[in-house]
């Protein structure tokens, strides 16, 4: 899921910050708010909004270096099927890198990449193409 902060980022704050070992996975710092994704949130979908909201929201202040006694205004959005289950048989269907042709390569999370189709298996991928293209 994902949770947005109406509040100010500090000017020294990163666009993208990685959370290792928290709540929170990437943190986004937009103009106007701070966004946060959640993937695989189960354990926390059937959670009330506001219980989520303060929850997140110490997280990201301590990150950020606000108040976390200041609760902003929040928007808690919940999907219950973005983040979809890898299976064997669906893994098996995802394509390679490699094309027929010479001069095209594929990139993108849902590419074979040993990873989930997270933003990670899309890095991966694009780094795969970027060197496959610059060998030929």
């Amino acid at each position: 899921f994902n949770a947005h902060f109406a509040v100010r980022p500090p000017r020294n704050m990163p666009l993208l910050t990685g959370v290792v070992g928290g709540m929170s996975e990437w943190l986004f710092a937009f103009p106007d708010r701070l966004s946060v994704t959640i993937s695989a949130a189960d354990a926390f979908i059937e959670s009330a909004p506001e219980d989520i909201g303060e929850r997140i929201w110490r997280e990201v202040a301590t990150i950020a270096g606000l108040d976390p006694a200041k609760l902003p205004p929040t928007r808690i959005v919940k999907e219950k099927r973005a983040t979809f289950a890898a299976t064997p048989a669906q893994d098996a269907l995802r394509p390679q890198a490699v094309t027929r042709w010479s001069n095209l390569w594929l990139a993108g999370d849902w590419t074979q990449t040993g990873l989930p189709a997270t933003i990670e298996g899309a890095i991966r991928s694009g780094e795969r193409a970027a060197e496959l293209a610059a060998r030929r």
